[in-house]
């Protein structure tokens, strides 16, 4: 590594409970479920939801892609531990976004993909391969475990649609609702398993039975994110009044292999990445089509040059600014967010002979977005 830069010392986000079943057909089911109440009707966010029904009960889904959607495993295999689920033929979907009253999509699901194996802590999740494209999906990608950690680290408020029930399920006058809800929630630093995130409740808005399985999102930059499909929930507005209100879901993006017999079966193409390399860079890969260089020199004025046909051209410049973390020897940072293209495409930052930087300096690399 060049003795005048050095990676910047900060984290940077790059774009950078009790299991709960599916709401019931007829009979009411034990334990503690999911719950939208008291949400807000309209949300552009509405046209990633997707209403599933069973044979037995109700449940939500997330369009990832135009062949897959994203729910919660208990809506395929409620019992859990290897007992038989659902078959695809016994699932019924709805366009994303609509109104259930006008009946199903014609679209059916041909393959389910799940962990049958799955736990009230591990692998609440499932992958519906469909037999068509349902839609164009509103969703850019799976949030990376790193994004979800940081965006959990900073309690951030992200967005949930459903179709559960819109008041309290111990009310035997509430009813799934015919039409998507939002609501929105912080998200908690708190985690009990690993490949989960938690969100603090409020108490009055949430979701309920009927919810399970359907999508957490966030806007990031450009990219709106999949953080997972919901999974659990307690107390209040749905649940027990006197139990802390909060709801799990799965991270989506750790379940690698899933994933990738979910897109073998669909024939879809996996999630963009970028990935940085170079003489002096480490290769570095994110999620998305956007990366961050980031690093910490001891001169602070930069250009962004890339390569086009063998010529150079610059395409931004920057002033970085004076950083504790950096340290005294290098103490500027110097940033430079690039929307790459699909395919490789060399790039170097370039700092001119100034205070701090004797001769100047060039720090080149590739950028491949797949």
């Amino acid at each position: 590594m060049r003795p005048h830069r050095r990676r910047t010392l900060l984290t940077v986000l790059v774009v950078g409970a009790s299991i709960c079943l599916a709401a019931p057909a007829a009979a009411a089911t034990t334990g503690p479920t999911p719950k939208v109440i008291n949400g807000s009707l309209g949300s552009p966010l509405a046209a990633a939801s997707v209403a599933l029904e069973t044979t037995t009960g109700y449940c939500t889904a997330g369009l990832w892609k135009p062949r897959i959607l994203v729910t919660a495993a208990h809506c395929i295999n409620g019992d859990g531990a290897g007992a038989p689920g659902f078959t695809a033929a016994e699932l019924t979907i709805f366009a994303p976004g609509s109104d259930k009253s006008t009946g199903p999509s014609a679209v059916k699901v041909s393959q389910i993909i799940y962990n049958p194996n799955w736990t009230k802590t591990r692998d609440d999740i499932a992958f519906l391969v469909l037999d068509a494209p349902l839609a164009t999906p509103i969703i850019t990608r799976m949030a990376t475990a790193d994004e979800v950690a940081a965006l959990a680290a900073e309690g951030s408020t992200i967005s949930y649609v459903g179709y559960g029930l819109t008041g309290p399920r111990a009310d035997e006058s509430s009813v799934t609702s015919t039409v998507p809800y939002a609501v929105s929630q912080p998200m908690s630093t708190r985690t009990d398993s690993p490949g989960v995130f938690e969100l603090a409740g409020d108490g009055v808005h949430g979701t309920c039975a009927g919810d399970s399985g359907g999508p957490f999102m966030v806007a990031v930059g450009s990219d709106l994110l999949y953080l997972g499909p919901l999974s659990g929930g307690s107390g209040p507005p749905c649940e027990d009044p006197s139990e802390e209100s909060s709801d799990e879901a799965a991270i989506a993006s750790v379940h690698t292999e899933l994933i990738a017999a979910a897109l073998a079966a669909a024939g879809e193409a996996a999630d963009p990445t970028a990935c940085a390399q170079g003489p002096d860079l480490k290769r570095e890969c994110v999620g998305g089509r956007t990366w961050t260089y980031s690093f910490c020199w001891s001169a602070r004025k930069a250009t962004l040059q890339r390569e086009t046909a063998g010529v150079w051209n610059q395409v931004a410049r920057t002033t970085g600014r004076k950083l504790r973390a950096c340290g005294r020897k290098t103490p500027y940072e110097i940033n430079f967010t690039i929307a790459g293209e699909p395919g490789a495409v060399r790039y170097r930052v370039v700092l001119p002979k100034q205070a701090g930087l004797a001769r100047g300096a060039t720090d080149d690399f590739t950028l491949t977005v797949t």
